[in-house]
């Protein structure tokens, strides 16, 4: 039913270092949002730079702007075929995490630098 998830980050080689190499995403396109279409849908004022990426399946639109992140309760629950090896490689590029111990199975939330957070679920075979 999602059709496409936007987000927002403030550096562009977030892209590959978060979104391509630890989300496995692949870019289908870029184009810029204008200020008047942005104003119209958004109400900012300000030329926006986009990137669709893609794993086939689901589909990110990530907007590259200076506005500041603010923390909230919004995230994002994907579900991955080996949890413990992007565990490994979120910790190995030093992007925030963490692990709640919980039954019958651990919460595991990472988070990229601008601060949207992913929630981790294991897929079950």
């Amino acid at each position: 039913m999602i059709k496409h998830v936007g987000l927002t980050i403030k550096d562009p080689s977030e892209i590959k270092n978060f979104y391509e190499d630890i989300l496995g995403l692949n870019i289908e396109r870029n184009f810029t949002l204008t200020k008047e279409l942005n104003q119209k849908l958004f109400g900012f004022y300000e030329e926006v730079p986009v990137v669709k990426l893609s794993n086939g399946t689901d589909v990110f639109e990530i907007f590259v702007t200076k506005l500041p992140s603010r923390n909230n309760y919004s995230h994002l629950c994907i579900e991955v075929d080996d949890r413990d090896a992007l565990i490994k490689e979120v910790k190995k590029r030093n992007y925030p995490f963490t692990i709640i111990e919980k039954e019958p199975d651990n919460l595991v939330f990472i988070q990229d630098k601008f601060g949207n957070n992913f929630e981790i679920f294991q897929c079950v075979k």
